[in-house]
């Protein structure tokens, strides 16, 4: 009988086979989803631990001094198989104004290839406001910080840090897009045991590829950056600096306000 470890991961293979067919060129990306999946059916293993429920939901008020505020909402959970599910939606809205002006979601998808390898293959979708603008992307998250050799130097500062290089993009009524971000995220837990966990310093940055006429290449950042001081039990006070060049004026910003932390 199958375990649901292989059912999963031969479900994976015969999608990256569909992809394949219709995007021949490109053969190397399926080569490599098929190989990682192979090697970590090498160490899957016949009873599946059981489940236990687990994640957070994380609330966020902040005041920018570009004159708009943002609602931001995390949701992460732990799910059977290996999988997880991560999500963050911005809501903003100018000061001048009660109505909300703005909204971005973004769902992450991702599963673990293996418990001994610090690899995820990762599935997002996009939403933006406007029309005919949501993305789905698919790629393969790095987790350094549990990577032999080098968990053990994060382990020291206490840092967590991950790349997750988005592969293949699809918009409707858009060509198909190769290799158009790499995401960077990072926690770092200050002094946890002097100072009982109560301060953390954590962001990202969003490395945006944009392929130019001239056959150059030009990045674009999306990045935050946040320092959090724990007030009383999940209450946090929070500041942030903030970069956004694709904005046409006012690239830089600095947000502050709270955050409340719900953890199940």
């Amino acid at each position: 009988m199958k375990t649901p470890t292989l059912r999963l991961q031969i479900g994976v293979v015969q999608i990256f086979t569909i992809i394949h067919q219709f995007f021949s060129t490109y053969k190397l990306l399926t080569f490599l989803a098929f190989t990682l999946l192979l090697y970590s059916n090498c160490f899957s293993q016949e009873e599946v631990p059981k489940h236990k429920n687990a994640g957070f939901i994380d609330l966020n008020g902040y005041y920018d001094t570009r004159a708009f505020s943002v609602l931001t909402i995390n949701l992460f959970a732990a799910l059977p198989h290996r999988l997880h599910y991560f999500s963050l939606t911005n809501y903003t809205n100018n000061q001048d104004s009660p109505d909300l002006e703005g909204f971005y979601a973004e769902h992450n998808l991702r599963w673990g290839i293996n418990k001994k390898l610090p690899l995820d293959l990762t599935y997002q979708y996009i939403l933006r406001q406007g029309e005919q603008n949501d993305d789905h992307r698919f790629g393969l998250r790095w987790r350094l910080h549990n990577t032999p050799y080098l968990n053990e130097l994060f382990s020291k500062i206490n840092m967590t840090y991950s790349v997750n290089p988005m592969f293949i993009q699809f918009r409707s009524k858009t060509e198909v897009e190769y290799m158009t971000i790499i995401e960077h995220a990072y926690k770092i837990r200050v002094f946890p045991e002097q100072l009982n966990n109560r301060v953390y310093i954590a962001g990202f940055a969003d490395q945006n590829f944009t392929y130019l006429n001239n056959d150059k290449l030009q990045f674009d950042w999306v990045t935050e950056h946040q320092l959090g001081i724990r007030l009383i039990e999940e209450l946090y006070a929070v500041a942030e600096y903030r970069i956004n060049t694709f904005l046409p004026a006012e690239n830089y910003g600095l947000g502050y306000g709270l955050e409340y932390k719900i953890i199940f």
